[in-house]
């Protein structure tokens, strides 16, 4: 527990990086999304969309920037990846709950414009906690894979790691050509529109799968 409590410390030190800038990243889209809708008139945007990819961004850059570091002081390799999955998962946590109250406050209020920046269409009839727990879906997803991307590179190298992503590319490539060939297309849009949020849950799995499988590499992985 010692061990747990200092990477959670460690983590905790960058304030600027895990708690200010990404909730300034999305109100400045926020605001400018505001701006916009006085002189346009109601409209839906997507600029809530860049915290999801921020939360991405830092699963990927949490292990270079620390791992080695903790480790040279004698944290076990148990103790690094507990903390920091605690640490990231407590985060979206806490992005899931913010994001649920600001779209609480938008459709009470439409901000006075009509935007709609937290909601959207296919949540809209979403009840608060339901809401919420779509989001932390989404967030651990997201920031899990980020999470797995280094844990790879550490273990077997930054070739191993972009082979695998162009051999996902390829394979997506080619699912999609296969879907295109047998004209599948309307059947993967209307499975989407009938099942929009039920699908988000179905990623529950994956993000299960991406921590088991950090902690196998993180345990194996050289230092730095």
């Amino acid at each position: 527990m010692p061990g747990i409590r200092n990477v959670i410390r460690t983590h905790h030190i960058d304030r600027w990086l895990w708690v200010y800038m990404p909730y300034t990243i999305m109100i400045f889209n926020f605001l400018t999304n505001l701006i916009v809708s006085t002189f346009t008139g109601p409209y839906t945007s997507g600029g809530v969309l860049s915290i999801y990819v921020f939360m991405m961004t830092l699963g990927i850059i949490i292990v270079p920037m620390n791992f080695s570091f903790l480790l040279g002081f004698g944290v076990r390799r148990k103790d690094y990846y507990s903390g920091t999955v605690i640490w990231l998962t407590v985060h979206m946590l806490v992005a899931s709950i913010v994001l649920a109250v600001l779209r609480a406050i938008e459709k009470a209020t439409s901000w006075g414009t009509g935007l709609g920046f937290f909601n959207f269409p296919f949540t809209n009839e979403l009840g608060f906690l339901e809401f919420l727990g779509l989001n932390f879906v989404v967030f651990t997803f997201f920031c899990f894979f980020g999470f797995l991307l280094p844990s790879i590179a550490r273990r077997f190298g930054a070739l191993v790691l972009a082979g695998l992503l162009v051999l996902m590319f390829v394979v997506m490539g080619i699912a999609s050509v296969l879907v295109t060939f047998y004209e599948l297309w309307d059947e993967v849009g209307r499975f989407f529109v009938t099942y929009q949020t039920d699908s988000i849950w179905y990623l529950t799995p994956f993000t299960l799968l991406f921590v088991v499988i950090a902690y196998f590499l993180l345990r194996r992985s050289t230092v730095k």
